[in-house]
């Protein structure tokens, strides 16, 4: 019999029209830039506001259970803490993302953290035509990546080459988990994201 070792993984959606246009709403009330709390070397990150809990409740709560479900225990509540504590949106931005920019390697603070997708402006098959990237045996372009220790410890990522298709995708993963933002080259526009992290709350404690 052939065993698998344990890793862990991560969940991911289509959104909605209805929730799509809930945060839409939300990013159009945007508040402060929270860039210098953040790892993005880009134009702007703006901190957004869950109104009524509605995006957590809605959409979040089920990707978390999802992902509880086929997670191993250890890599999701941290010792320290116990499962009798409620899980919270503590951070909600969006970013906005020119040409050339990127966000380096990094990872996130809280138990679990998301990243959507809301306006993709450049084609990931289209730019790794581009001249300097044509005959790269690894164009990066328009790409987000997960990276994860394989069972030999080898660096290993999930890459997403980003389409414009894959607006209003949802991927929620653990926050420990390093991830990358690769820049793109061929549109003025922005690349609109939208982040997050979610933590355990010691003071709201489940009876």
């Amino acid at each position: 019999m052939y065993n698998v070792l344990p890793n862990i993984g991560f969940v991911s959606k289509k959104l909605n029209l209805k929730t799509i246009n809930k945060l839409n709403n939300y990013i159009k009330n945007k508040k402060h830039n929270v860039k210098n709390e953040l790892a993005g070397n880009i134009h702007g990150s703006y901190c957004l506001t869950d109104k009524n809990n509605w995006f957590f409740k809605n959409e979040l709560i089920p990707l978390i259970l999802e992902y509880i479900k086929n997670t191993p225990d250890f890599a999701i509540t941290p010792p320290i803490l116990t499962k009798n504590c409620n899980y919270i949106l503590n951070k909600f931005w969006v970013n906005f993302q020119k040409k050339y920019e990127f966000n380096p390697v990094h990872f996130h603070s809280g138990v679990f953290s998301f990243v959507i997708w809301i306006k993709i402006p450049v084609s990931f098959k289209k730019e790794k035509n581009l001249p300097f990237l044509k005959n790269s045996k690894s164009p990066f372009c328009n790409t987000f990546c997960l990276l994860y220790t394989n069972s030999f410890g080898d660096i290993s990522s999930v890459d997403y080459h980003l389409e414009p298709e894959d607006e209003n995708t949802i991927l929620l993963f653990s926050s420990k988990m390093q991830h990358v933002v690769y820049p793109f080259y061929s549109s003025n526009k922005n690349r609109i994201s939208i982040s997050g992290n979610i933590a355990l709350d010691p003071t709201q404690i489940k009876q």
